[in-house]
């Protein structure tokens, strides 16, 4: 498992790349400082989310994936842009659980993908 989280201050992004299986027993550390990188960031900031290597998450998992999006919303963020590339049981997973909580970021296949399409180059 790999759990990469860190805000880009200066562009106010936030970046979580999530790769293999996560932990039932590390989700809630996950999840912890996920919020904390989103405390160093002004309101508007925008999150992208790359899942292309991760797998499904477990019951905890979900639950801390709600507490995060909570925590985005309270923050007052801006865009999500989700990378999916070609993970499709994660990404129906995410989906679904995001439209759940009235979550529905932008899809991208990947990285560069996501950065224009918050920078404005793509529609």
């Amino acid at each position: 498992m790999v759990v990469d989280v860190h805000a880009d201050v200066g562009k106010n992004r936030l970046f979580i790349r999530i790769e293999g299986r996560v932990d039932e027993a590390q989700v809630r550390g996950i999840a912890d400082a996920i919020i904390k990188e989103m405390d160093r960031l002004r309101p508007g900031f925008d999150v992208v989310s790359d899942l292309t290597q991760a797998e499904p998450l477990g019951p905890e998992g979900s639950l801390q994936f709600k507490r995060v999006i909570e925590a985005q919303r309270e923050r007052k963020y801006g865009r999500a842009v989700r990378i999916v590339g070609r993970s499709a049981q994660v990404a129906l997973q995410f989906a679904r659980d995001s439209k759940e909580y009235q979550h529905e970021p932008y899809l991208a296949f990947s990285r560069e993908e996501a950065e224009r399409l918050l920078d404005g180059f793509l529609p």
